[in-house]
This record gives C-alpha cells, structure tokens and sequence, in this order.
C-alpha cells in the first residue's frame, strides 16, 4: 500500500524581474517600472501517490503565451516525471509584473519595445523556465506523507464589472445586480500529525487593485492574501485566480497601496477562517461524562490510522471555442484605413504614447484581420486544454483565458465533488470568455480585448454553455474515477 500514500511537497522562490522592466496589463502604460512593492512570488506544490503527481504553480504574472506555457509544462514534467498535462501553471493575473505573454496585452514585443527591451525581457524568460523547472524539482524532494481537506468562507470584496452605460453599451466599472461569486475556497494540506503543510485559496476578482498610475513592481491583493494567511497558519500559501473575466474588486485600478490591503485582507480573513475549521486527520468524536460541582459532558476527538486517501485522479481534454465570423473583405479594409487614419493623425499631433501605443494595437489588429480574409478565412476556432485533479472531495479544475464568473459558477454547481476550486488563467492566457450578455451588449471583453489578444473576433455568445458542456465532460472522468475507486 505505500504506492498509495499520497506525498506533498512545495517551495516558493522570487522571480521579481530588475527595476526597470515594463510592467503588462495596461495599453497606455508603456514607461518602465520605478521599484518594487512588494516582490513577485512562484510557489509550485507536488501532490502524487504511486499513480499521479500534480504539479501546481502560482506565479505573481499576468500570465504566458501558450507557447510558453507549453515550453514550461515540457520542461516541468521531465524534469519530475510526470505529464504535462499534469502541471497546472496558475497565474494571479496582476497588471505590475513583467510581459509574460508575448506579441499580445500591450508587452514589449507587441508595441513599442525597444531592442534593449526585448532582450533583456527574452533572457527573463528563458531564465525562467529554468527556474519553474527546478522549483517543481525542490518541492518534489520534500514530498512528505500527507492529507489534504477542503473548506469555504465567504468575502464581499468582488463586483460585477460589466456596468451598463446611459447608451445601452457596458463600461468597465460597477454592475452591483451583476452576477459574482464570493466564496473562498481552501484545500489545507497536512502531514500526517496536522501541521500545515501548504494551503490553496481562490477567489474570484481581477487582481488590479492597483491602476496605470503605479509604476511599481507588485503581486497586488493575491500577495496579500498570501502574506497574511501565511502569518496566521504557518502553511505556505498558492493563490489561484477564479473565473475572474467580469469581476473586479470593490477598489479597483487605485493609487492608495492601503486598498490593497483592505481587499486582500478581506479574503484572506475568510480563508484564515475556513482553514481552521479543516480537520485533515481521521478521527470520531467521543463523549465522556464526569464531575466537578456540576455535571459535565465532555467530547474530544479520538484519532485513529486511516489511508492518505481514497481517491486520486486527474484528467484532461481539448476545449473548442468558435470565434464570430470575421468582417467582409471591404469592412476589414474600411476597419485597417480607419486605424492607420487615427494613428497618422496622433502622430502629426505629437499625442503621447498613452495614445499613440493603444492606436498601434488597433492598427495591428486590424493588419492580421485584413490578411486572415484575403487568405480566404470566414471563421477562427480557438482551442486549448483544460484540466481537473481530485483528491477525495477536493476537486481543483483550470483553463486558460479569461473566464467570466458564470462558467466558475456553472461548473461548480456540476462538479459532485464537496470542496470545488475553479482556476482561470492557468497553463495560458489567450481571450476572455464572455457571457451572452456582453457578446450582445459590447464592452471591452468584447471589444478592446479582441485588439489586445490579437484574435479574429469576439467568441460567439454561446461561448458560457459550451465551456460549462466541456467541463461536464471532463467532471465525468474524473466523478466516474472517483465512484469507481470509493466502491473498491
């Protein structure tokens, strides 16, 4: 039976890029960064038994090209012995750290980066999956006998994003009927005794707590949580970013550093909270009565030996997501001189590069639409792997992209697992995966994002249901997995 103990390992190192570098995650936000906030973290955690081992990372990044991502889940997996279908790359998703997603989101090889720019941010990131490469390898050699428990809080920090503007279309800022979800979710991993091994938490907010106003390197609310839950628990804390497309935080793009904390804080109270109330050890409770000047009735736990675990599974599978179809050959050419017309314009008015940077986006957009339609194309596909683990009643499921806060919730409400986290912007970042609504309405989702993404078109409106009926499926391996060996 020792092939069936489940191991768990982890270890953190700082991958804080040199002062100066551009920060990604705002258009007109160009100039390098000033200093450091707070230092940008990944912290990689192996979950194996003689059967599987998960590799999981959280990376304070914006989050990688699928290329890249690809590259690191390779060089991961040999370098533990394991599938890289097996290794979860999780990005917080803040907007102050490096540009990890190259040719796309307003990074140094997308709009006005220099040579110099270019090297040094290319050497960063060959670096770097060396780095993520070796950190899986440490935290595998400190796998230890170990249990895992999931629990829940709640915190009221996230706000539906998609505000409806006077003229029927959608801005970003506050929708307070919008749909959201608040729940915090935690996996506590134990050894065998309780002490805290590693936490997971997740949440549901866009980390952009902080705006394009700040010029400093930070991990934004998720380096809160972690800072803070870590203090309380004594676990190493991975923070996973959730279906976070149409959710900001209630103090979104700030100057004040304190909003950070107050909107980390939050959650991380609820995930302090829901720690403690995990209890990873088998055990039942006994009562026993006895005397003083009263009565007493006393109930204390009684532990007892057990299995690590019953059930461990993984699965994964390809996701396809349609895009609407591409502009007739005059609107492509109309949607190309339009750009160039607005771009030559700023430029004869000397316009800053907060202007002129988000104008060359469009332009270049509008160039690879125009050469897709005279290459014959009518419609572009998407498509991309999302995976799932579970661990007895704790489920973890991701997917690249950002997703909006319905297919977090839609495929919670499927999975039959107790204990659900759901992972946006992980193993890539390639699109926000927009509800009806939007599809209908417009707005950034829709709209900007489909310049800074690069891609053809907006995803189609039944973007939500088909990514939920993709999840159902691979929920079915992994449920029928799981009734499979709880029967054994």
């Amino acid at each position: 039976m020792t092939n069936h103990v489940l191991k768990a390992g982890v270890a953190r190192i700082d991958i804080t890029p040199p002062v100066g570098f551009r920060m990604q995650g705002a258009m007109r936000r160009i100039e390098p960064s000033l200093g450091i906030e707070s230092p940008l973290l990944a912290t990689a955690l192996v979950l194996a038994d003689g059967n599987h081992k998960v590799v999981l990372f959280d990376c304070d990044l914006i989050g990688f090209d699928l290329p890249l991502v690809n590259e690191i889940r390779q060089a991961v997996g040999k370098r533990v012995g394991t599938s890289p279908s097996q290794v979860i790359v999780g990005c917080t998703h803040t907007h102050n750290g490096p540009c990890t997603s190259r040719g796309n989101l307003g990074g140094v090889h997308d709009v006005a980066g220099t040579p110099a720019e270019i090297t040094a941010l290319d050497t960063y990131i060959s670096n770097l999956v060396g780095q993520l490469a070796g950190l899986a390898s440490v935290a595998d050699s400190k796998r230890q006998p170990a249990r895992i428990g999931g629990g829940r809080g709640e915190a009221a920090v996230a706000i539906n994003r998609e505000e409806l503007d006077t003229d029927g279309r959608i801005r970003v800022g506050r929708n307070p009927a919008g749909i959201t979800d608040h729940s915090v979710a935690v996996f506590r991993v134990d050894d065998l005794n309780g002490k805290p091994i590693a936490v997971i938490t997740n949440y549901a907010a866009h980390p952009v707590v902080m705006g394009y106003h700040t010029y400093l390197l930070s991990a934004d609310y998720p380096g809160v949580v972690r800072r803070l839950v870590e203090g309380a628990t004594g676990a190493t804390c991975l923070f996973l970013t959730g279906a976070a497309g149409n959710q900001a935080s209630l103090s979104f793009l700030q100057s004040d550093w304190g909003e950070q904390e107050r909107m980390g804080g939050q959650i991380a109270g609820a995930a302090i909270r829901a720690f403690f109330e995990i209890e990873t050890r088998p055990h039942g409770v006994i009562r026993e009565c006895d005397a003083s000047l009263s009565n007493i009735a006393l109930y204390h736990k009684e532990f007892r030996e057990g299995p690590t675990h019953r059930v461990f599974r993984t699965a994964s599978r390809t996701a396809s997501i349609p895009l609407q179809p591409l502009p007739s050959l005059a609107q492509a050419e109309a949607n190309l001189a339009e750009a160039n017309a607005v771009l030559d314009k700023l430029y004869r008015e000397g316009a800053p590069t907060s202007k002129t940077c988000p104008t060359s986006i469009v332009k270049r957009w509008a160039e690879g639409v125009l050469q897709k339609v005279k290459a014959g194309m009518k419609q572009e596909t998407l498509s991309f792997e999302i995976v799932g683990a579970r661990i007895d009643d704790c489920l973890l499921v991701a997917m690249p992209g950002e997703p909006f806060v319905e297919i977090g919730l839609g495929v919670k409400k499927r999975a039959k697992a107790q204990h659900t986290i759901f992972g946006g912007y992980c193993n890539g970042v390639l699109a926000y995966w927009p509800s009806p609504e939007t599809v209908a309405k417009g707005g950034m989702a829709v709209e900007a994002s489909v310049k800074t993404y690069n891609i053809s078109a907006p995803p189609v409106s039944e973007t939500v249901d088909l990514m939920i009926g993709h999840f159902s499926r691979l929920l079915d391996e992994l449920e029928d997995e799981a009734r499979e060996n709880a029967s054994s």
